[in-house]
C-alpha cells in the first residue's frame, strides 16, 4: 500500500450514526500528531454539533486553522457565497428542490457563515470552489495532507438506499486504483480498499456538484513534518 499515513487508532461512530464526522476528525489529528486524545464530546464541540442540525464543516476547519493545520477545502460551494446568501448559493450548485429545502430547513447557516469568517481570519483555511477532483488525491497524499471526504455512504457501499446518505471518511492510501479507506461507519471498514471510480461516483451523489474533499496537514514549525507545496 501507497502511503505516508499509519493510523494510530481507528474511531468509529456513534451507535445513532451521527458522529461519522467527529470520528474522521479524532483520526485525523491523531494520524498528523495531534498530543491529546480527544473524545466524541469534545470533536461535538469542535464540529458545532447539535441534535437535529445539519453538520456543516466550518467550524472544523476554523478550529483546525486555529490551532496550526493548514486546510484546503475543494467543495463546489462557494464559502464566501453561502456566507452571504445561503439559500442563492445552494440554487447555484444545482441541488433539486427537495434537497435545497432539506438543507435550508435542519441549517442555521447564521452560525455557518461565523465559522466561515473564522477560517478566513485564521489565515490557514483555503476554499478552492469548484467541482472537487479525487484523481489529485494520490498527489495531495504524497505531499503529506490527508484527505477527508464527504460523499453518499450507500453509493460507496453499492447498497440500496433511500434518499442521499452523507458520510465522511479519510483516505490514506492507494493499491493501484483503488483508495484504501478509513471508514467510521457503521458498520466500520477499516483498511477497506475501493476503486477510485466508485469513490468518485459517491462523491457525485446525489448531483454532480455534491461531494467534498478536505485536506488536512500539519504547518511546518508546529510539530508536524515539513512539506512542500502543491
Amino acid at each position: 500500500m501507497d502511503s505516508p499515513f499509519a493510523i494510530r487508532r481507528h474511531v468509529p461512530n456513534s451507535p445513532d450514526a451521527l458522529h461519522c464526522a467527529q470520528a474522521s476528525l479524532i483520526m485525523t489529528l491523531e494520524t498528523l500528531g495531534h498530543a491529546e486524545q480527544m473524545t466524541l464530546d469534545q470533536a461535538d464541540e469542535i464540529t458545532g454539533f447539535r441534535e437535529g442540525v445539519e453538520t456543516w464543516p466550518y467550524s472544523m476547519l476554523a478550529w483546525l486553522g486555529e490551532n496550526g493545520y493548514e486546510v484546503r477545502h475543494e467543495d463546489a460551494l462557494d464559502a464566501v457565497a453561502l456566507m452571504r446568501d445561503a439559500e442563492t448559493e445552494l440554487r447555484r450548485s444545482g441541488l433539486d428542490d427537495e434537497t435545497l429545502e432539506y438543507f435550508l430547513d435542519i441549517s442555521d447557516f447564521s452560525r455557518e457563515g461565523a465559522a466561515i469568517a473564522r477560517c478566513l481570519a485564521s489565515g490557514n483555511v483555503t476554499f478552492v470552489p469548484g467541482i472537487p477532483d479525487p484523481r489529485r488525491l494520490t498527489d495531495r497524499i504524497d505531499a503529506r495532507w490527508l484527505p477527508l471526504l464527504s460523499l453518499d455512504a450507500a453509493v460507496l457501499a453499492e447498497r440500496e438506499r433511500d434518499g442521499f446518505e452523507g458520510h465522511m471518511v479519510l483516505v490514506t492510501g492507494f493499491v493501484g486504483q483503488c483508495a484504501v479507506i478509513q471508514d467510521p461507519g457503521p458498520p466500520s471498514r477499516w483498511d477497506w480498499v475501493v476503486p477510485l471510480s466508485r469513490v468518485s461516483v459517491a462523491l457525485r451523489s446525489p448531483a454532480d456538484t455534491s461531494g467534498t474533499i478536505t485536506y488536512i496537514r500539519r504547518k511546518a514549525g508546529r510539530g508536524g513534518i515539513p512539506h512542500v507545496s502543491t
